[in-house]
């Protein structure tokens, strides 16, 4: 996990295999993805194709000069991207690679913002609950990399639990653009608000309805119906490693869990109170004492 950190490339939630489409074509030697498959936003997908222009015009081969570079490279294996990618199990490309314009490509791309209902994988860290592979910024914002480059954000079990179930969340409009580090959702409780900070930059291209109707779906469901909002993102890679992930977001977790702690026993002169296992559900509703403003300021 601290590899792919390192490495700068995203690791996309559930992919069933993360090499790079073309490598899946056999046009070039194995290499890993490093765009969340998001082939036409990809600087190594427009350097294949110009690479091969090149090779194609030093052999003075002209007479599929017209024919776009991905249909020549591939013009007896037309397997759809999202085939070789392992999006789908059986599709052949009948629009001449030009994805663009393809009904079936978009139809792809706009399932990707669509409430994703599947259950991740958690690992519980001091009464917590923590996704797997999901990203976390310090301020318990979470990311999620989904296929084609899109991220799902939300707020982590931590966070949900120390602020309680809110009056309101109100998120950003459609087509905003946010900033990593900056003003994302912001909490309402009563005459409190509390302002999350985004875990990418990008452009707002989803909101969960659910989260107007009803705040606590956040609570109930942290990391699957809970989801705040999908960002296109625009500085992916460079994003990510300012970001937690793996052990890595485990310890940090457990930090955070001990310093809780102990400002609540600072406050309230006793331990965090836990049920079964976890923490209780509303720290601040519970805890007297407590003040909101600081809780923001010193975990959002």
């Amino acid at each position: 996990m601290a590899t792919e950190k390192s490495s700068g490339r995203p690791v996309v939630y559930r992919t069933q295999q993360d090499e790079c489409v073309w490598s899946q074509a056999g046009v070039i030697k194995p290499v890993k993805c490093i765009n969340a498959f998001d082939c036409l936003g990809c600087s190594f997908d427009r350097k294949v194709q110009e690479d091969f222009q090149v090779r194609e015009r030093a052999k003075g081969e002209t007479s599929l000069a017209h024919t776009p570079p991905r249909l020549r490279m591939l013009i007896k294996d037309l397997k759809c991207r999202h085939m070789l990618s392992g999006r789908v199990a059986y599709k052949l490309c009948a629009h001449g690679y030009n994805c663009v314009k393809c009904p079936y490509d978009m139809m792809i791309e706009d399932t990707a913002t669509a409430a994703t209902l599947s259950t991740p994988a958690f690992a519980y860290v001091s009464g917590f609950t923590l996704a797997r592979d999901y990203y976390y910024l310090r301020g318990h914002s979470w990311a999620r990399v989904e296929y084609g480059g899109r991220v799902r954000v939300g707020l982590d079990d931590f966070a949900l639990r120390l602020f309680g179930p809110q009056d309101r969340i109100d998120l950003p409009a459609l087509g905003d653009t946010v900033g990593q580090n900056r003003p994302g959702a912001v909490l309402n409780r009563g005459r409190s608000q509390a302002a999350t900070r985004s875990p990418v930059d990008g452009k707002v291209v989803a909101i969960n309805p659910r989260i107007g109707r009803q705040a606590d779906t956040a609570n109930q469901a942290p990391y699957n119906e809970g989801w705040m909002m999908v960002i296109q993102p625009s500085n992916l890679r460079k994003n990510l490693k300012n970001l937690l992930f793996g052990e890595e977001s485990l310890a940090w977790m457990d930090d955070e869990a001990g310093r809780l702690s102990r400002k609540v026993s600072a406050t309230a002169g006793y331990a965090m109170a836990a049920a079964g296992g976890e923490v209780i559900g509303d720290i601040y509703g519970t805890v007297p004492g407590l003040d909101w403003n600081e809780l923001a300021e010193s975990f959002l």
